[in-house]
């Protein structure tokens, strides 16, 4: 995931490398396997992107950050499981920047 943004920022916003790799030595990624997301927890949300929620689930995370607003774009400002879904902008927005 973390390259997936990388390529992402690389692509679009080059200019945002230097504060990405700031951010990252505070972020912490888990591995590991995260098993599987029931489907009454995120309904809508599409097959190839339930792993990506499920391990923020299973890890814990406070927060899950995704540009992808096709898929993630319903569940930006709520709370599943314990993980506040954002986009980059409401996140920033969050943290006050």
């Amino acid at each position: 995931m973390v390259g997936e943004a990388r390529r992402n920022l690389e692509a679009k916003f080059p200019g945002a490398l230097d504060d990405f790799k700031v951010l990252m030595k505070q972020v912490e990624v888990p591995t590991g396997a995260s098993g599987l997301l029931r489907t009454q927890i995120a309904p809508d949300l599409p097959e190839k992107d339930r792993p990506v929620l499920a391990a923020s689930i299973h890890h814990r995370c406070r927060i899950l950050l995704t540009g992808d607003k096709t898929h993630f774009g319903p569940l930006y400002g709520q709370t599943i499981e314990g993980v506040e879904i954002h986009s980059p902008a409401s996140l920033a927005i969050k943290l006050g920047r």
